[in-house]
């Protein structure tokens, strides 16, 4: 019998059958709550539940190792390629547009940019995987355009996440650095991730929780 209640942690459970990817987590719930009852620790039941989780997260990187390089590679481009992008605005000719679809495109212009630019690693990885299909790319690369102009009007809806640039007061910066590549990330990893499904996974996936 374990010295530290009859019970295991409910909060590690949960983590157990929602934050861990495994296929089989019933089976592995079942298991470790089990193997506590019989006298294992609560630090033990955590320390299995943690592996466990970290286990099944790695293996979810392998196995949508492609989905992450071009999450990784939408997100570090803006380092690389954020000059380049504010002069290829210039060629749509934003400001000779109607008001307000001039500044609409002048918003959100290079976020798009930067969505486009990291297809061609999305394109690379997936061949590499043997998965590649044009469809994929057509899909991903209009669900992150999606994605960025939600981002953009999330941001319009709670300027608090806003605060002013260092240097400049007049320009808006989000609030964290670490928002900024969360948002960034996320994005590119779940357009990737559902744009590579085909259309009733990625249905099914959106609608069964």
């Amino acid at each position: 019998m374990n010295n530290r209640g009859t019970k295991p942690s409910s909060l590690a459970i949960w983590l157990l059958r929602h934050a861990c990817p495994s296929t089989d987590k019933e089976a592995l719930t079942g298991d470790l709550v089990e193997k506590f009852l019989r006298g294992r620790s609560q630090g033990w039941f955590w320390r299995q539940v943690l592996i466990a989780i970290a286990v099944g997260v790695l293996t979810g990187i392998r196995r949508h190792w492609p989905h992450f390089s071009y999450a990784i590679a939408g997100t570090v481009m803006p380092l690389f390629l954020g000059k380049t992008v504010y002069r290829a605005m210039f060629l749509v000719h934003w400001w000779a547009m109607p008001w307000p679809l001039s500044m609409t495109v002048h918003e959100l212009s290079p976020a798009f940019l930067l969505a486009l630019a990291a297809l061609p690693v999305l394109a690379i990885a997936l061949l590499i995987d043997g998965t590649f299909r044009w469809i994929s790319l057509l899909r991903t690369g209009m669900i992150n355009l999606v994605l960025v102009a939600l981002r953009h009007y999330m941001i319009d809806i709670f300027p608090g996440l806003l605060q002013p640039a260092p240097g400049n007061p007049q320009y808006k910066v989000l609030i964290s650095p670490v928002v900024t590549i969360l948002l960034f990330f996320s994005a590119f990893l779940v357009s990737a991730w559902l744009g590579c499904l085909p259309p009733r996974k990625a249905t099914a996936k959106l609608l069964v929780p």
